[in-house]
């Protein structure tokens, strides 16, 4: 995508999701995501009924999980605070550990959404993007 090409609003406001820290990203996604899904099936029939028609919310939440997962936060217990209060999910295992699996299996289901998803799906060509000037 021809990033120069979007009207300025739009790139102003690309520029602004490729600037925000992934744990933010992933804090929001796991609020609304999750906050009041009772099943992972209730949440990727969501994310399948979204795919149809645009994943590009699809490839910034996975680009921002895997980034998470790669680096988790170095603090105890941040991983397992994220998942118990921003996404609202009790595990059976409180630890930063289980915590870490909950998200590699979300950063999963996504994989499978995105590979999965029509060829007429809007889509980034990359994210986050290298040039949206």
């Amino acid at each position: 995508m021809d990033y120069s090409r979007l009207p300025e609003p739009l790139r102003k406001r690309v520029e602004e999701l490729a600037a925000e820290p992934p744990l933010d990203t992933v804090r929001l996604f796991l609020g609304t995501e999750f906050g009041d899904s009772d099943s992972f099936a209730q949440v990727r029939g969501r994310f399948e009924r979204q795919a149809q028609y645009n994943i590009r919310s699809h490839q910034r939440d996975l680009w921002a999980l895997e980034a998470v997962i790669a680096n988790p936060p170095a603090e105890p217990g941040a991983l397992s605070h994220i998942v118990a209060w921003d996404a609202n999910w009790v595990l059976d295992d409180a630890s930063d550990a289980a915590a870490l699996e909950f998200l590699r299996e979300i950063a999963q289901l996504l994989r499978e959404v995105i590979d999965a998803a029509p060829a007429t799906a809007e889509r980034w060509d990359e994210w986050p993007p290298r040039s949206v000037k």
